[in-house]
């Protein structure tokens, strides 16, 4: 193959040779949790759900999950299980009063968010049906169990202390109103009285909005801050009616605004979709700063990673093998970005009251009120269609320097048709690799014969109809085996690169 224009006439050669050739014009055309329902029977044994239905988790048995090899378990607080002497703490009840605010990247104004939990005991909650998590590049990446072949009925797959994935019983028994199931025994689901364990209202002073909550602690608000940013405030408690926390107050200091500089907003497609790291920055404070990105892949499967950020440094390169690792490396066609500053006061020495059905209220508590200043923003990939290369979205479909892929250039002026680089450039290569690859059998019977040799060098060298039938003319014993080489290639082997020439 001399790579001649001639060398592109491949139409099927009859005894008249009725041929296309490339070289005239005459005929040419050119897209965390556990995997099981843990119901009410395997959450962590506290007993307080947002103060509200104790008696939906009091007494069950915690999904606790210790940190292994590669995976670990997130806290549930901030709170130290330590005193300030460095002595371990006793067990103790625990509230955890969280008042946030968010806002988008660029400005606007913030919205508010603000949740109270109370728990009659700290003993195994630490983490306690968080999931599990694998580490990559300094950033978690929540686990998805996986148990081999599957669960037996009434049974679902969760992971168990050490972050194992195990088969669990889905706490099943029938209870009546005001009831629900728990697992008084391993195994042994049955039925206990909803309880609460809360701190009676809460009263916020001096804080931007007016906030007073009630159990369960339902919030309605749709814009302002619930805190000020190094404001002192107070939250007074009027105690739980039956089980929960007595009567307290207490102080906390309101978290610096988070806001990121360069913002979110301006980060360039190459910044987020290219093969670099993620570069956020932010001015820098005082607190603790947690970077969250929710990435979408281009087959609408989703992951999620979290990596914590010293607040001084202003700065985090999130590594771009965690983005990819969040998503098992597939495409990434979205992404949301989150970062987070958070300040935690914890008040001790509190008391509590009160019993609960198959827990322990421990007498003495604590409370952590958090205050969390959030920016966001999300990024839409390439569509469908698109790949991003380099700094844009480029259609690889039908753009000849990247068809196909980024980077892949089509030969000279051939044009790229769905993803394929058509030609006679293009031809002419894919021909070349069709005679050591999926045309072998046919280029090897045309290459043994001499008149199929002859006919095809001729051919090669022609430009024009007329030249073509004259080759057909002179070397007509060898026209079966190059229509059965022409057959493959048009059909098999190079179909998208050689259609105009077929």
């Amino acid at each position: 193959m001399d790579g001649s224009v001639g060398g592109l006439a491949r139409a099927l050669i009859t005894a008249t040779l009725v041929c296309a050739c490339s070289g005239g014009s005459e005929d040419t055309e050119a897209s965390a949790t556990d995997a099981g329902t843990e119901g009410s029977g395997d959450s962590q044994a506290s007993g307080a759900t947002s103060g509200a239905t104790s008696g939906a988790t009091s007494g069950d048995t915690a999904d606790t999950a210790d940190t292994a090899d590669t995976a670990d378990t997130a806290d549930t607080s901030d709170t130290s299980d330590t005193s300030d002497t460095g002595e371990p703490d006793l067990p103790h009840a625990l509230g955890t009063i969280v008042l946030g605010e968010s806002h988008p990247a660029g400005g606007g104004s913030s919205t508010p968010s603000v949740t109270a939990v109370f728990q009659p005991n700290t003993e195994g909650a630490a983490g306690a049906g968080e999931g599990c998590f694998e580490n990559v590049g300094g950033c978690r990446i929540a686990m998805m169990p996986e148990c081999g072949d599957g669960c037996d009925a009434g049974e679902y797959c969760s992971f168990d202390d050490t972050c194992a994935a195990t088969c669990k019983t889905i706490c099943d028994a029938q209870c009546g109103d005001g009831e629900v199931c728990y697992f008084p025994a391993p195994n042994s689901p049955g039925c206990k009285k909803i309880e609460s364990f809360d701190a009676g209202a809460l009263t916020f002073i001096d804080t931007p909005l007016p906030i007073n909550l009630f159990p369960p602690y339902a919030f309605d608000g749709d814009n302002g801050s619930p805190f000020a940013p190094k404001g002192e405030s107070s939250v007074q408690a009027s105690g739980a009616a039956n089980a929960g926390f007595e009567a307290f107050e207490a102080s906390f200091t309101g978290t610096d605004f988070l806001s990121t500089s360069p913002s979110l907003k301006d980060l360039s497609l190459g910044e987020v979709f290219g093969d670099g790291a993620l570069p956020v920055k932010w001015h820098a404070g005082e607190g603790e700063v947690m970077i969250t990105v929710l990435v979408t892949a281009d087959d609408f499967s989703s992951g999620q990673l979290q990596c914590e950020a010293d607040d001084a440094s202003g700065s985090l390169d999130i590594p771009r093998e965690a983005i990819l690792a969040a998503i098992d490396d597939g495409n990434v066609a979205g992404m949301t970005v989150s970062v987070q500053r958070r300040r935690v006061d914890t008040t001790k020495g509190l008391s509590t009251k009160g019993t609960l059905t198959g827990v322990t209220v421990e007498p003495v508590g604590w409370v952590d009120v958090v205050t969390m200043s959030t920016e966001s923003h999300s990024f839409v990939g390439c569509g469908s269609d698109e790949l991003f290369c380099g700094d844009e979205c480029i259609d690889v479909g039908f753009d000849p320097d990247n068809c196909g892929g980024c980077g892949n250039v089509c030969p000279g002026d051939d044009s790229c048709e769905n993803g394929s680089c058509v030609g006679a450039e293009s031809c002419d290569m894919c021909e070349e690799e069709s005679i050591d690859g999926a045309c072998e059998a046919e280029w090897s019977a045309c290459l043994d014969d001499s008149n199929c040799v002859d006919l095809k060098g001729c051919v090669d060298d022609c430009d024009t109809q007329n030249c073509v039938q004259e080759c057909a003319d002179q070397y007509q014993d060898g026209i079966e085996l190059l229509n059965l080489s022409y057959t493959c290639l048009c059909e098999v082997a190079c179909v998208d690169e050689c259609g105009a020439f077929c």
